[in-house]
This record gives structure tokens, sequence and C-alpha cells, in this order.
């Protein structure tokens, strides 16, 4: 390192602020030391990057040049280059491949600087928000959103400046487009400051791993409008990869609020009841008197039951999207299916420092404590699953298709529950007299959302595993299945 340090680092460090005249030379030379800087920290080490110069050369990749102008200043008072030439630098902003290519690499560099050094320094953090978070290129933004959760991790958790908790905020303000939607809350594509879809799409696959960040409360407070705003979002896109995020928030409010029983209840109640009123508002307006009926006489009256249910324009995806997040909290309890936790109660659970409760894990998808599959199996017999069920006399083919796979994935123990496998075996016959020609019916992935983790689960029943490697988002309508 002695050798390199003499001889490359220097020369390395000047190419961040280099001048030769030529600007195509400087932007190319930008480029080259912005791709190369995290491994140069790498290899010296991020603790000690200050006094090595990387951090100046950070900075002033990302032109601050307020870092290193104190030396600059003094020369343009002698009547040198250097403070006219700074001067006229300072106005001009670094080529864009530079900041798109540290946008991508911040969040390992965070790492590699350490909690201890990145939550204490305030111009790398500056840099974070300034020069990166809230940046009007869509490239630079969306390259930090799809690390975000990274770059939290890398910060010491906690209140205070610096700190993980402090960026909660922010971080709800700039996705919810509060600084800068106004009263009226319009979006426009022509404003810079709110996200597009590509830029909530990166959110809403990253918030898995950024609810496992923080507490109960602050995911109420700050992740939980956050969720339901992209549940809601524009884009189907944007609405399918949210849904993950459900399982994942009841598991931070069944363990993270497991000290206080009243609490989680309706914590967990106000996301179930949320869900049915924004994803089943028309479907649920008759559903007792439909219930009843169902109930009575299910095979005979069935079609006399879905004429009965009038589908309203564009309500369909709605249910189909319902049976997508329910299909998700299934999956997210089955994993680890048969290599449970043997802990039975909270008190053998790890502890995490917040009075006994179960600490969370990093991975947002990671096997359940005995405990939470218990709460989470409640969750789908008691709220999610008696509105789905009451789909199998819905008068759109694809919602009862859709229904139909996200039954193959629930749990054994709850797939074999009576009321659950009666509907399961109505509908497995309905599909079979469906002519559809060689489109798989039977997979367990409906519509794709499920991705490749419904053929993964291990101990599986061969009827819930996908017979087919392609994704059908729905089927050809025939006139068999027009006729339903």
């Amino acid at each position: 390192l002695k050798s390199i340090t003499a001889s490359l680092l220097l020369p390395f460090i000047a190419m961040a602020s280099c001048q030769t005249g030529e600007e195509t030379t400087d932007a190319e030379m930008r480029v080259y030391c912005a791709y190369s800087l995290p491994a140069v920290i790498l290899l010296f080490g991020g603790t000690n990057w200050e006094n090595d110069g990387l951090k100046r050369c950070f900075l002033d990749l990302i032109g601050n040049t307020k870092n290193n102008s104190h030396g600059a200043g003094a020369e343009g008072q002698d009547g040198g280059v250097g403070g006219p030439t700074d001067a006229a630098n300072s106005n001009i902003g670094p080529p864009l491949p530079v900041k798109r290519c540290l946008a991508s690499s911040v969040h390992a560099v965070a790492h590699m600087l350490g909690p201890d050094v990145a939550s204490k320094d305030p111009a790398f953090l500056a840099a974070f928000e300034k020069a990166f978070l809230r940046d009007p290129d869509e490239a630079i933004r969306l390259n930090v959103l799809k690390n975000l959760a990274s770059f939290l991790g890398s910060l010491t958790p906690g209140d205070g400046p610096g700190r993980r908790n402090a960026y909660l905020p922010m971080l709800h303000s700039i996705i919810m487009g509060e600084d800068v939607l106004g009263a009226a809350k319009r979006r426009s594509a022509s404003n810079p400051g709110v996200l597009n879809w590509r830029q909530r799409d990166a959110v809403a696959r990253v918030l898995p791993d950024l609810i496992v960040l923080y507490d109960a409360n602050l995911n109420r407070e700050f992740m939980w409008p956050v969720l339901k705003t992209l549940l809601t979002d524009s884009v189907s896109a944007v609405r399918e990869n949210a849904g993950w995020s459900v399982p994942v928030l009841l598991r931070a409010y069944a363990s993270g609020s497991a000290g206080n029983e009243k609490e989680t209840s309706a914590w967990i109640s106000e996301v179930t009841v949320w869900l049915r009123e924004t994803f089943l508002d028309e479907f649920c307006a008759g559903d007792d008197s439909i219930s009843s009926s169902f109930r009575m006489n299910r095979n005979s009256s069935s079609r006399r039951l879905k004429k009965q249910m009038i589908s309203t324009e564009g309500a369909f995806s709605k249910r189909q999207g319902y049976c997508r997040i329910l299909a998700a909290v299934a999956l997210a309890t089955r994993m680890g299916e048969g290599d449970l936790l043997d802990s039975g109660n909270l008190a053998s659970l790890p502890n995490n420092g917040m009075g006994g409760m179960p600490s969370t894990p990093i991975d947002p998808y990671g096997k359940m404590s005995t405990y939470e599959r218990d709460r989470f199996r409640s969750i789908l017999l008691r709220d999610l699953l008696p509105p789905a069920l009451e789909m199998a006399v819905d008068c759109v083919a694809n919602v009862r298709l859709t229904l139909t796979k996200c039954l193959k994935v629930l749990p054994l123990d709850i797939r074999r529950e009576s009321h659950v496998e009666e509907v399961l075996s109505t509908l497995e016959e309905e599909v079979m007299t469906w002519d559809v020609g060689d489109m798989p019916l039977n997979d367990a992935n409906p519509g794709g959302i499920l991705g490749g983790v419904a053929g993964s689960l291990s101990g599986d029943p061969p009827d819930a595993k996908a017979t087919g490697g392609s994704d059908t988002g729905g089927v050809i309508m025939t006139s068999t299945m027009s006729a339903c």
C-alpha cells in the first residue's frame, strides 16, 4: 500500500478535478475515477478515507468544490489561474455519467466507511440527500432508490442526526410528493420532483427491505402510508410489487409490538380492514346475502349468483389484486415450512434489546417462528380468506381463475379446512370445463406475481406446484367461459 500511495493515489485523486482544457477529456477522466472509486476505498479502507484524500475525491466528483476551495482561493488572490477557473467550474455541474455512476455505488461506499464514519460525516450525508436523492435526473434518483435500503442499513440505528431514523420523514415526503405536489396533489410528468412510475416501482421493490429496518411504530407512521399509496398506484406493476410488502408489514406489527396484544391486534386489523375496503368495496356491498345463499346451495345456484353480481368497470382488477396479496401473505407464512423455529412462545425468541420482544430478521421473508406463524394463520382464516372465498361466485372468470391459483399456495393445514377445501374443489372442477387449449390453468403462480417462489417451496403437494414455465397473466375468453 505504501508504494501505491506514493505513486498512484494522488494522480487518481487528481482525476476528480483535472482540467486539461478539453471538456471531453476532463469528463472522461471523471467517469473513470467515479467508476473505480469504490474499489480504491475498499483497498485503503473507509475508516481513514478523509486523511487518504478519498473523501475530497468523492466530493469533487459530485461538484462540491467548497471542500478544497481554500487552497484555490489563495492562488486566485495572487493573480493565478486557480481562482477564476474554479469559480467558473463551480457553476457547471459534474457530467451526468459521473453522478449516475456514483449514485449506483454510494450505498457500497457507505458500507465501506462503516456506521461510525458514515453516520458522523455531515458532508457525505448531505451529498447523499442533495446530490443524489433529490436530484432531478431520473436515472440518478432511480439508482439511489434501488439501493436505498442498503444505504440506510449502513447507518447507525436510532434517532439523532446522521442516524437511520432521521431519514424517515424525508423519505416519506419525497416518495409521497408532499414537497412538490402542493394542496391539489396533482402529478405531472414535467415536474422532476415527482417520482415517475419506474421510480415508484423501485420503491415498491425495496419497501420490504426498508420495513425490516424500523420498529412497528415507525412503520405504522411512515411506511404504512407509503404502502397504501403504492397499492393504489395507477400502474399495475407498481401495485403488484407493492403487494409483497403487506406480509412484511404484518410481520413487523406482530413481532415488534408483541408485548402489547391489544395494540398489535388493532394495527393488524387496520391493515386488513383497509385492504377489504379498498380492493373489495363494491364487491362486498351485497356479500351478506350472497354468502348465505352461497353456503346453502353452492352447486345449484352458482350460475344464478354470478349473474346477480354486477362487475363495476375496473373493479375486477382490484379483486384480482386482493387475491395476489392473499397469496403473498400465504407464501410468507410458508417460508421455512417444515423447518420452523423450536420456540413456542415469545420468551424463547431472540431478543433485540427492545424489552424482550422478538427480533425482526434482516431477510424480510425469513422463516417464521411458531408465534408468528400462528398469528399469520389467524390473519388468513379470520380476516383475509372469508371475503376471498366469496369470489368463487364472481362474475368475471379471470377473478375466479386467480382465486383458484392463490388458494393452491395456502399452507396445507389451511387448505384442508373444510370450507376452503370445498371452494377450491368447486373452482377446480369449473376450471376443468374451460376450453383454453394448451394453457396451464393449474399453475400455482397467478399471473406471474408469485415469481419463482411458488415452485420452490419444500414439502408442497403436487397440486400446489407450478407445472408450466411460462407466466399466464390471464386466459383467452372463450364462448364456454363467457357462458359461465
